[in-house]
């Protein structure tokens, strides 16, 4: 366990996380108080803001999923629009 040590900056209190727990810088989190002083950090996911963010890490293939293969060959079969 990683000892670290709360100091003031500014307005706040700041504790520093070790480098060794690879969190990326930026990442931003909330937190709560537990009983007995427990601090709990919680990363906060951030919601994509565009096509661009949400697929910026995927590399594959688009794959069709089994139950829209035959869309395109099928009749309308009620009052479907069209």
């Amino acid at each position: 366990m990683n000892k670290v040590k709360a100091r003031i900056q500014g307005n706040a209190l700041v504790v520093t996380i070790p480098k060794a727990l690879n969190v990326k810088p930026g990442t931003e989190f909330k937190f709560k108080k537990g009983k007995n002083g427990l601090l709990t950090l919680i990363p906060i996911s951030k919601e994509p803001q565009t096509l661009e963010e949400l697929f910026k890490d995927w590399h594959g293939d688009y794959q069709m999923p089994d139950d829209l293969k035959d869309w395109d060959n099928t009749k309308p079969t009620g009052e479907e629009l069209w």
